[in-house]
């Protein structure tokens, strides 16, 4: 059975998500926001084989109804969720922060 491993930029990630969901639609918005990440986590960690790779090793989940995408790989035994991303963001910056979190 695989373990699930969540890289400490994708808490920075979240935090940043629920702030701007906390300012434009009150906190209850933003507590949502972080309910809904958090509820999708085992989904990653059980069906993660059935996702198919979007940027080299890379494979992603959308998270409705919000438009943020969840990045994670497979590692050995571990499913590494890598990155919180609004779908809305610049694909190219995606790809940077990705390459760039591969090596944690």
């Amino acid at each position: 059975m695989r373990k699930l491993r969540i890289l400490p930029e994708v808490t920075e990630d979240t935090a940043e998500a629920a702030e701007w969901y906390d300012r434009c639609g009150g906190k209850a918005l933003g507590d949502r926001f972080l309910d809904v990440f958090y509820s999708y986590l085992p989904k990653i960690l059980l069906d993660a084989d059935i996702h198919r790779p979007v940027y080299r090793q890379f494979k992603r989940i959308l998270i409705k109804p919000f438009p943020y995408a969840v990045y994670f790989r497979i590692h050995q035994e571990w499913v590494v969720v890598t990155l919180v991303w609004h779908t809305a963001r610049n694909p190219e910056k995606l790809k940077e922060l990705l390459d760039g979190r591969q090596r944690s």
